[in-house]
């Protein structure tokens, strides 16, 4: 499907909005970056230390467009996907492993 940056910006932008309140407080050391394309088919990708390391540089999260928009045959295909990413990738903040995101649908 297709998805200009700006329209994929904004459902990041609501991704992340939407994240349960008692996460909210550890999110603002995150920046939520947005990306064309990652060059290696992945959705999203998740940089930094982790929630649990203090003193550490800010973590950075990315979410490749070309990818979600690839995967997506719908417009609420899309808003889902991106959602599970944002939450994916704020799992890697909170040191799950893949398995233990696979696990908990994420």
């Amino acid at each position: 499907m297709r998805v200009t940056m700006s329209e994929f910006e904004e459902v990041v932008r609501a991704a992340v909005d939407e994240v349960p309140e008692p996460f909210q407080r550890y999110l603002a050391d995150i920046a939520f970056v947005v990306a064309e394309d990652s060059g290696r088919n992945l959705l999203g990708l998740y940089e930094g230390a982790g929630a649990l390391v203090e003193g550490g540089l800010p973590a950075r999260i990315t979410l490749y467009r070309d990818t979600h928009a690839a995967t997506s045959d719908s417009w609420d295909e899309l808003v889902a996907e991106v959602r599970r990413t944002v939450l994916h990738e704020i799992g890697h903040h909170f040191a799950m492993g893949e398995e233990e995101l696979r696990r908990s649908g994420l």
